[in-house]
């Protein structure tokens, strides 16, 4: 019963935020502004930060990432990343949509190209996804209502499919194709 009440509130707020920008294909010179959303949980999360950010820096892209880390911290442990660009568990409302007001540059203003390094399709990842003013958007993960303009999921087996890192290979790989 309250996953039915949760999901007609999760319709309205993606309704309410939902992107009507139209996407496409576009080429990577026509791109200035890139937001990428990645999980702090994926195994090599360090490594594949620091690909991002070279591979902003060489394009001259303006580059935001955008942290999702639902873990739970002990006492002891810190946050892996900056707090502003980081959506934790509690940033997320009863219907688990984040916190709009730390999302208010992804979703509010428009870019070039949203890269999604999450593969699953849970709901504060679709409604990101959904929500962002892309003109071109890539995932992980096809999500109901196609939201990515392509998707690169990787292999079927276990180790391959989390391999984020060969995975954001492709993506650059594809992009750098795309004239």
């Amino acid at each position: 019963m309250l996953e039915s009440v949760k999901n007609i509130f999760r319709k309205n707020k993606l309704k309410k935020y939902a992107s009507d920008v139209p996407t496409g294909f576009i080429p990577l010179s026509a791109m200035s502004v890139v937001n990428v959303i990645v999980d702090v949980e994926e195994p090599g999360f360090d490594a594949l930060r620091q690909d991002i950010l070279a591979w902003g820096r060489t394009q001259n892209f303006k580059l935001n990432i955008y942290f999702i880390d639902f873990r739970r911290l002990g006492k002891e442990e810190l946050l892996l990343t900056s707090i502003q660009t980081t959506i934790l568990k509690k940033d997320l409302d009863w219907v688990e949509t984040p916190d709009v007001a730390k999302v208010s540059a992804l979703i509010n203003e428009p870019s070039d190209l949203l890269i999604s390094m999450i593969d699953n399709g849970d709901y504060p990842i679709d409604f990101l996804c959904k929500c962002a003013k892309a003109r071109f958007k890539v995932g992980r993960k096809g999500y109901e209502g196609h939201v990515f303009d392509m998707v690169i999921t990787g292999n079927e087996t276990a180790e391959l499919r989390s391999d984020s890192h060969k995975i954001f290979a492709a993506m650059k790989e594809f992009l750098a194709k795309v004239m």
